[in-house]
């Protein structure tokens, strides 16, 4: 028992070895969705594509939409100095060339790396549908709203859980921990903040979106939400597609989300998630369109 205690402890330190290294370096590529790679690629080589279509399918692929707001809030592109926080806006500023080349970069990284998801590709893959309901509801919640941009939303919503798919990416480099799914699924449980803080960081992520997402599990108890912290709460709260890591049961969510605003009526924040739902529909068809 000590053995296996030990051995496990071991992989673990080694991980993490490796992962303060890699942190160290700068060089951070990870795979999420390839179909979205593709879209991409196709939308930014279409002559005719409108900036919001282009922005739109930009949406989909996490790394490319903070590493596009990066450029735009760089010296180089913002010389207003006035930070933005959505992609349509990012884009706007730098143009579809530049958007092209660094799509292009991106992307070329991705299909490079794409194998490492081979072993855990159910594991990717139902993380990327609950990110896309997580990021739609984010989305139709925030128009319901004042004081949260719906697109700023729908990006926060796309990278709240990228710690995840940061690991996720990287376990191929350890089969033994493949082979204790439990062993995986609690580690990658005890490092998603931290590594996702350090990957939005790196990134250069607008700091409200970095610091909402570092609040997205203590929820403000206000309403209506302001805050975009609060939005990314309710929607990861309601979103019918779970998170592959997640412990809680639906029954546990709701009656955390309800302990969390017990001081407003639950019909109001039922009806608010309702109306959300109901809109949540279009900004997915949108997103996967």
């Amino acid at each position: 028992m000590i053995d296996t205690v030990a051995t496990s402890a071991g992989r673990r330190l080694q991980f993490a070895a490796d992962l303060e290294r890699e942190f160290s370096s700068g060089e951070i590529v990870f795979p999420t969705s390839m179909q979205a790679a593709v879209k991409i690629r196709r939308a930014l080589d279409e002559e005719d594509a409108s900036t919001a279509t282009v922005a739109r399918i930009i949406n989909l692929e996490p790394l490319l939409s903070v590493k596009m707001l990066r450029m735009a809030n760089s010296v180089f592109f913002n010389t207003s100095g006035s930070e933005v926080t959505d992609v349509h806006r990012a884009l706007m500023r730098v143009g579809i060339n530049n958007a092209r080349i660094l799509a292009l970069a991106v992307i070329g990284d991705q299909m490079a790396t794409a194998t490492e998801f081979a072993p855990v590709w159910r594991l990717a893959e139902q993380l990327w549908r609950h990110t896309l309901d997580v990021a739609s509801l984010a989305y139709a919640i925030a128009l319901q709203l004042d004081g949260v941009s719906p697109d700023t939303a729908l990006l926060a919503g796309m990278v709240h859980d990228i710690g995840q798919f940061f690991l996720l990416a990287r376990v191929h480099a350890y089969p033994e921990l493949l082979q204790e799914q439990d062993e995986m699924s609690e580690f990658i449980l005890s490092w998603q903040k931290e590594v996702g803080q350090r990957v939005l960081q790196s990134l250069g992520t607008p700091e409200l979106i970095v610091h909402a997402l570092d609040e997205q599990e203590s929820p403000s108890g206000m309403w209506p939400p302001n805050k975009l912290s609060d939005v990314i709460y309710l929607a990861n709260s309601a979103a019918g597609t779970p998170n592959p890591f997640s412990t809680l049961s639906l029954e546990m969510q709701i009656t955390m989300r309800q302990e969390a605003f017990a001081g407003v009526d639950r019909s109001i924040v039922n009806q608010l998630l309702d109306e959300a739902r109901v809109q949540r529909a279009a900004a997915l068809s949108m997103l996967t369109a």
